[in-house]
């Protein structure tokens, strides 16, 4: 594979981190084509047979001593006219489900996180992808009904910006047998057949979770009840349920805290480089240039608009504003039902500004799943979310990831070698754009949970930059401790799934592993107490409680730059409007302007602490000429 290309899937992979399932009265089974995506053809195993509440299933016999189980239907296939409602129950069956190969994703645009053979501007996936997968240590196998020997349960929420990923791209078996845990991944609805509010929609619901917009959240919490019902079969303890998940996971993360549906579902939570925006119904719905509440480019009159362009319907966006206005709610559904997920998906990119990192509305404050008041409200009161023990971090060069695939900032020399514009321009925006998902995903909640009286809540940092250096990429400087490199860690997995070309060397093997192997130890305890601790075989530095403006942060770093070890990491959203108001390097004040929206109203991150006041005034008044949202690029 030429440079180029294994560079852009690394920035894909770390920037957003086979076959139909056997499915039930099957009498004859084509072992040849039960295989995973490595190849291996998995074989059932009778001792893995378990009951759940919809029928028997078999797993198979994995690595690390755990048994697994892939690709467990929690929601019936939401296709048809299940499509934008919440999940339904899944139709019980009567023979032996051979859980035995990953489910295929839902639907989204080809990346390498899908785990599937594709190329870029394929269409990959299925509307029927609302599976699960387990991983449980075998040792278990003849003890799953005695309460006694029930292990705690980790559910993995993978990431992709709620536009991308899959279950079938993280194994469990590290995790579950060095942690002694039962490990669930699940599938999700993504992109706008995830979330999506339209009147049309909305109008003709039965029930206010079908009324919602918020799929990919109701499918979460639809895995989380199969959890609870069916977990404990498989040697799981429904009662201690650890949710983590990994940028778009984490988000999902605080999603599921603020969620009263959710409420009793889990007991711990683990925020990977997560995020906290949420989006009113109105921001979500209305075209862009709405006179009254301006809704996002991507939002789903636009995706309406576009589709009438795209069938000839209309002829411009004139137009099909127009007869968007016109058409019946009926006439609306009809359409969007109708069209297959490549179309829908295609749409949505067209009324993209940025086409490389979509953003669409999701997490809506629709008042049942979410509720109306921003994350920032919601958590400055243990009363008014689901207030549970949580670790909250993020990588030291998150942007970094993405910066180093983006054109203004790095070019290629020959045509290989990744070559960095203007370093110092470089290190400085990618700070900037770093220190929000520290502060606005990462200390800003932890302040507002602490002053909610919640006091267990666990902060980190990840360090970690020692990826290889040559002539052809300086990784370390391109990359260092960027968005997605923690999750290898995580599961203790370097050459699996999580597997990126170029990222680790030889010479660093046992460093990043002693690493792992700290990091996973701190992951458990948490998963089985509440508090990392000093890890499962209390050993390692005692990781406390975060505070304000104390000790209160881990830091993970290699044994060479220091090691794991506590310091004092308390970033505020005062401390990056001070940062852009004193910068000095801005050529143009437009630039400061710019770099103050994309940080508080139109980032990924939140727009809960936008202040247009404040933007108005800033540095001097120097905003007031330049409208705010005039800086859609990120949309």
């Amino acid at each position: 594979m030429r440079l180029k290309n294994m560079l852009v899937i690394t920035a894909i992979m770390i920037a957003l981190s086979a076959g139909l399932l056997l499915y039930l009265g099957h009498d004859k089974i084509d072992l040849d084509k039960i295989a995973t995506t490595t190849g291996e053809i998995n074989i059932p195993d009778p001792v893995t047979a378990r009951e759940t509440a919809n029928g028997p299933v078999i797993g198979f016999s994995s690595s690390k001593n755990t048994f697994a189980w892939l690709g467990i239907p929690y929601g019936a296939p939401p296709v048809k006219e299940l499509r934008w409602k919440a999940p339904r129950p899944v139709n019980n069956w009567q023979q032996p489900l051979l859980a035995l190969q990953n489910a295929d994703p839902c639907p989204q645009p080809w990346t390498f996180l899908a785990a599937l053979g594709g190329s870029k501007g394929d269409m990959v996936g299925s509307e029927d992808c609302l599976y699960l997968n387990i991983w449980a240590p075998q040792k278990l196998s003849a003890n799953t009904t005695d309460p006694a020997v029930k292990l705690p349960v980790m559910l993995w929420i993978h990431g992709g910006g709620n536009n991308l990923g899959s279950a079938r791209f993280y194994q469990g078996q590290n995790i579950a047998a060095d942690q002694q845990v039962i490990f669930v991944s699940l599938n999700y609805r993504l992109g706008q057949l995830g979330s999506l509010t339209h009147r049309a929609i909305r109008n003709n619901a039965t029930n206010l979770e079908d009324a919602s917009g918020n799929y990919g959240l109701l499918d979460i919490i639809a895995a989380l009840k199969w959890v609870n019902t069916n977990i404990h079969t498989f040697g799981g303890d429904a009662g201690n349920v650890t949710v983590f998940g990994e940028s778009a996971g984490g988000r999902n993360v605080f999603a599921l805290m603020a969620s009263p549906l959710a409420k009793g579902l889990f007991h711990k939570a683990i925020s990977q480089s997560g995020s906290s925006r949420t989006e009113s119904l109105a921001s979500a719905e209305n075209f862009y240039h709405d006179q009254t509440q301006p809704g996002w480019p991507v939002s789903s009159n636009e995706l309406v608009a576009q589709l009438l362009i795209n069938l000839k319907i209309a002829t411009d966006r004139r137009e099909a504003i127009g007869d968007v206005s016109d058409m019946t709610d009926a006439a609306i559904a009809g359409l969007l039902y109708k069209q297959s997920p490549e179309a829908l998906m295609q749409a949505g990119l067209q009324t993209a500004r940025n086409k490389d990192r979509v953003q669409i509305p999701q997490l809506l404050r629709d008042g049942h799943v979410l509720p109306f008041q921003p994350f920032a409200e919601l958590f400055s009161n243990a009363s008014t979310y689901n207030s549970v023990p949580m670790i909250i971090g993020s990588n030291r060069d998150e942007e970094k990831s993405l910066m180093v695939s983006d054109p203004r900032y790095v070019g290629r020399q020959l045509g290989i070698r990744l070559n960095i514009k203007d370093r110092l321009d470089y290190q400085r925006y990618a700070k900037y754009y770093s220190q929000r998902w520290h502060v606005l995903g990462g200390t800003e909640m932890a302040r507002l949970m602490l002053a909610s009286e919640q006091s267990n809540i666990f902060s980190y940092r990840f360090d970690w930059d020692s990826s290889p250096k040559s002539w052809l990429a300086n990784l370390p400087e391109l990359v260092g401790a960027g968005h997605g490199l923690e999750i290898s860690f995580v599961f203790g997995d370097f050459l699996g799934g999580l597997r990126v070309p170029f990222l680790y060397g030889e010479e660093t093997r046992d460093d990043r592993e002693a690493l792992s192997k700290a990091m996973m130890n701190y992951w458990g305890q948490f998963a089985h107490t509440g508090s990392p601790g000093q890890g499962s075989y209390s050993q390692q530095p005692d990781w406390r409680a975060w505070a304000d403006n104390k000790v209160n942060t881990m830091i993970f770093d290699s044994a060479t730059d220091g090691g794991w070890r506590m310091e004092n990491y308390s970033p505020s959203v005062e401390d990056m409007v001070a940062r852009i108001e004193a910068d000095t390097e801005f050529k143009q004040q437009r630039e400061r302007c710019k770099l103050f929206v994309e940080s508080f109203l139109i980032s990924y991150h939140s727009s809960d602490f936008w202040d247009p006041q404040r933007y108005a005034d800033l540095a001097g008044g120097g905003c007031k000429e330049h409208d705010p949202y005039q800086f859609m690029d990120a949309f």
